[in-house]
């Protein structure tokens, strides 16, 4: 009798080991399935894709107490693999970005690699190949005879500096191409969108642009942008007169009367908000 109640008892036992296991199994399926769900909800914030997984495990009987340690597990997989995705959707729209002699092709490519780009951050878009997707961007600023294409392409360039600020040491190698929008203006729109990516750039690489004599080309038609375009042509000009040598002086000389006529107009504007005031 003992003898078959250990035997009973060990079934019994190796029933239960099994059935666990079998529960293990499918609670890590479950997960697995859990995780691939989240991947389709790129444009939704972190906090909501990671709310919508815990809710979607508890619903699968995952309780509700595992889901804090399991939080940064999951959360890591999660941004991996959003990065991966992000890194590969770049990789196709490279392609695209490179199809010399399919302009529409290039703009569709530029657009949604703008929009790839305004909803990424530096978690979402690991592995972007910057120094691949720069110098394309530059050869479509390039194409003077399309708007939409230049207008996408510095759009893509400065989202870029945006989601991924230490791409701006790529993306220096374009300043030449931005100052050339500011010498001749074929489009508004194209060379305001310069002076945003300019003002950018100057944050970090005013060095670069005042070299380049970048201070005169984004005074030169100041008067002609809007308010805020002006408001960034400006920053420009600060940012490159911050460090400057003697030696560098000779870049903003000729600025000078501008920026002083502009100061002069400035305190003009406040004289005149103080006279009302008072009166």
């Amino acid at each position: 009798m003992a003898d078959s109640d250990n035997n009973q008892d060990g079934a019994n036992s190796s029933a239960a080991r099994t059935d666990e296991a079998s529960q293990g199994a499918s609670a890590s399926s479950s997960v697995a399935g859990a995780v691939g769900m989240t991947t389709s909800g790129e444009s939704e914030s972190d906090d909501s894709e990671m709310g919508r997984l815990q809710a979607l495990l508890e619903a699968r009987g995952l309780p509700p107490h595992l889901f804090g340690p399991l939080g940064p597990r999951m959360s890591q997989l999660f941004h991996r693999t959003i990065g991966s995705g992000a890194s590969s959707k770049a990789q196709q729209l490279l392609q695209g970005l490179q199809a010399t002699g399919d302009e529409s092709q290039q703009l569709q490519a530029a657009i949604e690699m703008c929009q790839l780009l305004v909803m990424g951050n530096e978690e979402t878009l690991g592995g972007f190949p910057v120094k691949s997707v720069v110098p394309a961007l530059i050869t479509l600023l390039q194409m003077e005879h399309n708007f939409e294409i230049m207008n996408h392409a510095s759009r893509a360039l400065t989202y870029m500096m945006e989601a991924l600020p230490r791409s701006s040491a790529v993306v220096v190698d374009a300043i030449p191409v931005f100052l050339e929008k500011l010498q001749v203006i074929q489009f508004i729109d194209v060379a305001e969108q310069a002076l945003t990516a300019l003002e950018m750039l100057s944050r970090r690489h005013s060095k670069a642009i005042l070299q380049a004599g970048g201070l005169a080309d984004c005074l030169l038609y100041l008067e002609f942008f809007s308010i805020n375009a002006q408001r960034n042509a400006l920053a420009i000009a600060a940012n490159c007169c911050q460090s400057i040598t003697p030696d560098e002086f000779h870049f903003v000389a000729d600025s000078l009367p501008l920026l002083t006529q502009r100061l002069t107009h400035q305190v003009r504007i406040h004289l005149c908000k103080m006279k009302n005031v008072i009166t």
